[in-house]
């Protein structure tokens, strides 16, 4: 063979070679896409109501639905299959064990997220809610890749209404236990969760599917909504509990003045809704009142129309100097040497100017006006055994 036959003979077969190469790359090209391991999915919502309708979206931090058009779900009992099967299009009413639940859609909104709509998903055994697995698969094509699962705990809608709690009252210091009852309570630890007035519940225990107990938080006075929380969503419930001002104070006791050169005594005194008031002297301010009895500023108008000017029966002392150190806390001074008042004006009693001995209520008022029923919001705080404060020769 001459060189040059044999120079032509090599180009040739260069020229097939490439010529496979790129009808290589084009057969490649068109084979469908290949997925990687699925992904654990982040759920807008992890619990839901078992009557289902709600949508909720799956999202992930990689593009799992890179090369997805149209992604399906079920929800699953106990596992994931890896694979979209002919089983998982099939609906099993789910048992403890084992159970398939086909979402009616699922939609592709970026490579990254989806939206499910949840299917009814039924409540099995005896815990009040069932965890189902959230499979998304690539395609409704048998043997489509899982590309993303997520966990998903259902339970029926608790119905909490009229009555619910008992006792329905309490102080605002919080700490009181009370039973709610309802129906379709979850009967698990840690599946409930309230507030009343928007503060949390504490201590939540689970007594059946039809109770569960609770201690009150700290809360300013009057009745405010019940709100629980289970794995079917919020109920809500307003004007379920009413609270009363009650006071703790400390200390309760201090030694009867002698001469007016005995130091002031410093109260404590916890309670609630302290960082709404303004403390000071006027008639629309609040003060500290140590009260012989129960306070009673008066509601009734003199004959001219105008509110009255004498308390029914007024503060006997003063705490004043009051530093609001949280809403739940206030200190002030009470001077037994020369701050006693006269119950009917509040002015300095001239007389008798120690605080006499004997056992006072010490409350808190919004507002210390006389009658103040021309002031809007006017309220006095009410009154628990707690709030006694006891002047004594010790």
């Amino acid at each position: 063979m001459r060189k040059s036959q044999s120079s032509t003979g090599r180009r040739l077969l260069r020229a097939g070679l490439a010529a496979s190469a790129a009808t290589a790359v084009v057969v490649a090209g068109a084979v469908a896409p290949a997925f990687a391991a699925s992904v654990p999915l982040t759920l807008s919502s992890t619990n839901g109501p078992s009557a289902g309708t709600t949508t909720i979206t799956a999202s992930s931090t990689t593009t799992f639905l890179s090369g997805v058009t149209a992604p399906v779900s079920s929800f699953l009992i106990p596992v994931c299959p890896t694979t979209y099967t002919t089983a998982a299009s099939v609906a099993v009413t789910p048992t403890v064990s084992v159970g398939v639940v086909l979402v009616v859609t699922t939609r592709k909104l970026t490579t990254a997220k989806a939206s499910v709509l949840t299917p009814v998903l039924p409540v099995v055994g005896s815990t009040g809610s069932t965890k189902y697995n959230l499979c998304m698969y690539a395609s409704s094509t048998s043997g489509s890749a899982l590309i993303g699962t997520a966990a998903y705990t259902v339970a029926a809608a608790p119905a909490i209404t009229t009555g619910a709690v008992s006792p329905s009252s309490g102080p605002a210091l919080g700490g009181s236990l009370i039973t709610v009852t309802g129906t379709s309570l979850p009967t698990a630890a840690g599946t409930i969760s309230g507030t009343l007035g928007g503060n949390p519940l504490t201590a939540v225990t689970p007594v059946s599917n039809t109770s569960f107990t609770a201690l009150t938080p700290a809360h300013a006075p009057g009745a405010v909504s019940l709100a629980v929380t289970t794995a079917a969503g919020t109920q809500t419930l307003a004007s379920a509990y009413t609270y009363s001002n009650g006071l703790g104070i400390s200390p309760n006791t201090a030694a009867a003045a002698t001469s007016t050169s005995v130091n002031p005594v410093y109260v404590d005194v916890l309670g609630a809704g302290f960082s709404g008031y303004t403390f000071g002297s006027s008639a629309t301010q609040a003060r500290v009142w140590l009260v012989n009895g129960r306070y009673d500023p008066g509601t009734a108008t003199s004959n001219s129309g105008s509110p009255a000017t004498t308390w029914p029966n007024g503060p006997t002392a003063e705490c004043t100097g009051v530093i609001v150190i949280s809403d739940t806390e206030l200190i002030c001074s009470m001077n037994l040497a020369t701050g006693a008042l006269t119950p009917t004006t509040t002015v300095a009693n001239s007389g008798t100017p120690l605080v006499p001995d004997d056992t006072y209520t010490l409350t808190v008022v919004n507002m210390s006006g006389v009658a103040k029923a021309s002031v809007t919001g006017y309220l006095q705080s009410d009154i628990s055994s707690g709030a006694t404060f006891t002047v004594a020769p010790y």
